[in-house]
């Protein structure tokens, strides 16, 4: 299904998703997942990429994302923000004594690479957006996360707060999404 950082084509739509180590729920709240809109936010301004869709899941990410080619490549891009993430997570989890994610995270990092903390899983998964149709999949996919029976985090779509479901279907959301025409 998807190819793991090894194809990069910009100016193209990819979907991705990566997740925190041992799938631990660390966006539990707004504070936590503002570090993922900062790191929107700098895409956006640094390299013009524009955030088509999103979800922001307690211990992963999905994504729909126009990257430019003034971006660095996918996998360069993804690295990059895991590290950027880290940094803020590791940071707050500290401020709120949780101690027990901290020690999961110190046990896991590589001291080969000189890492004091690893929160994310080494891989991700991409995927370029061939079709209309399978971007429509995708959203769909994306914001019915939330919803699945599995998570049960929202009864429809648009209350899932950190999603850009309530773009699509209100005209507005906690973060501002480029739209794409469904």
């Amino acid at each position: 299904m998807a190819r793991r950082g090894k194809v990069f084509i910009a100016n193209e739509i990819y979907f991705i998703t990566f997740t925190i180590l041992n799938w631990t729920n660390i966006f539990i709240n707004d504070k936590y997942c503002n570090f993922v809109y900062k790191w929107f936010d700098y895409m956006k301004k640094y390299y013009g990429n524009k955030i088509n869709g999103y979800v922001i899941m307690p211990s992963h990410i999905h994504l729909l994302i126009k990257i430019t080619d003034k971006s660095p490549k996918l996998s360069t891009l993804i690295m990059n923000s895991k590290r950027f993430l880290a940094y803020q997570i590791v940071k707050e989890l500290r401020k709120d004594n949780y101690f027990y994610k901290l020690k999961l995270f110190k046990n896991k990092a590589s001291t080969i690479d000189g890492a004091h903390h690893k929160c994310f899983m080494n891989r991700y998964d991409s995927l370029i957006i061939q079709s209309h149709k399978m971007f429509l999949q995708k959203l769909n996919y994306i914001h019915n996360n939330p919803c699945s029976e599995y998570w049960g985090l929202a009864e429809r779509q648009e209350d899932y707060k950190h999603s850009s479901a309530s773009n699509y279907i209100c005209g507005h959301g906690v973060y501002d999404v480029k739209i794409v025409d469904i």
